[in-house]
């Protein structure tokens, strides 16, 4: 061994070097591998932690975002909520509005069909009429004869007649009479919607339905007034005609309670937009009037109270009310000139 050194020695001697030197050399070697592997070993621990302050910083932020993301469901949640509640809230006073809506035209209507009746008496005496909100006429100026008074001996009606039935001064119906079989005939009206007197009984209606249509071919424009009347209806008619006129000119164009033939659902008042739908006696002298008179027969309707028969009828002149009897009734009592009262032989 020592051989060994020895030589080694002896060759770095002979090579010109400095054993010392050489030793000096390999310390200074082995400390810089010493030196360039702490540095490595602090370098890799710097970036460690550089490395785990970025995760913890990374998952802070996702931590921020998620609880943000929350906070902002959680919003979206209670906006929804709120514009739930405050939808149902809404419908719930549309329900309420509507009803007190509906309550209130319900109670206008009333007070409008009230106010139809009561208008009648504000009427003025030029013979004309408010459609639908005055369907009686006004007092005439001229009664055509004298007007027989009422017959003091209340007969009741004979309803076993049938379209028949005969209604008049003399003959009554019970106040609370209403026939079964009302409909609202399919024509034009002076007015919108639908009140007590736009019925009228099923078989008249539908013969009305054909005299409309037929008109209309002809060039003749029609519109129904007033139909059916109830008894305590006319009881506020009669009673409004009578404040305001007497007693005596209202018998002479209006029925007493029970005495109207309104009441049998077997008449119309109807008019023409030529005499603004008025109930007057000047319709008799237009094209439509002229029209209604000769040719209502071939429907089963006369014209009730005509020119003329006043004192066989007990009421003034009236174009307007026509009466179903059905159409050969209505043919011979034209073809005639007769009255109801004379066909049926009754008096009135």
């Amino acid at each position: 061994m020592k051989k060994i050194v020895a030589g080694s020695t002896l060759a770095l001697l002979l090579a010109g070097c400095n054993p010392g030197d050489q030793e000096a050399e390999d310390n200074s070697k082995t400390e810089q591998a010493n030196k360039s592997a702490d540095e490595k070993a602090t370098s890799d621990s710097e970036k460690s932690d550089a490395e785990v302050a970025k995760e913890k910083e990374t998952a802070e932020a996702k931590k921020e975002a998620d609880a943000k993301a929350e906070a902002e469901k959680k919003a979206e949640e209670q906006a929804a909520a709120d514009q739930k509640a405050a939808d149902e809230k809404a419908a719930e006073e549309k329900t309420a509005a509507d009803k007190a809506a509906e309550e209130k035209t319900t109670e206008e209507k009333s007070s409008d069909e009230s106010s139809t009746e009561d208008k009648s008496a504000d009427k003025k005496d030029d013979g004309k009429t408010d459609s639908a909100q005055d369907p009686e006429p006004a007092k005439p100026s001229k009664p055509e004869s004298e007007t027989p008074d009422v017959d003091k001996s209340d007969t009741k009606a004979d309803l076993s007649l049938g379209e028949l039935v005969v209604v008049n001064k003399k003959y009554s119906l019970p106040i609370d009479y209403k026939p079964s079989d009302l409909v609202v005939p399919n024509v034009s009206f002076s007015y919108s919607g639908v009140l007590e007197q736009s019925y009228m009984r099923a078989p008249a209606a539908k013969q009305m339905e054909k005299m409309f249509a037929d008109a209309k071919a002809d060039g003749v424009t029609l519109n129904a007034v007033s139909g059916f009347r109830s008894g305590s209806r006319q009881t506020v008619l009669y009673n409004n005609y009578v404040a305001r006129d007497g007693k005596v000119a209202a018998d002479q164009y209006s029925a007493r309670p029970g005495h109207s033939e309104h009441q049998t659902g077997l008449v119309f008042d109807i008019s023409a937009p030529s005499v603004g739908n008025g109930l007057t006696a000047e319709l008799g002298d237009t094209k439509e009037g002229k029209w209604i008179a000769n040719n209502a027969a071939k429907y089963g309707f006369i014209v009730r109270y005509d020119r003329g028969f006043q004192s066989r009828t007990g009421y003034t002149y009236e174009p307007w009310h026509i009466r179903y009897v059905g159409v050969g009734p209505a043919t011979q009592i034209k073809n005639n000139g007769q009255t109801l009262e004379e066909y049926m032989k009754v008096g009135h």
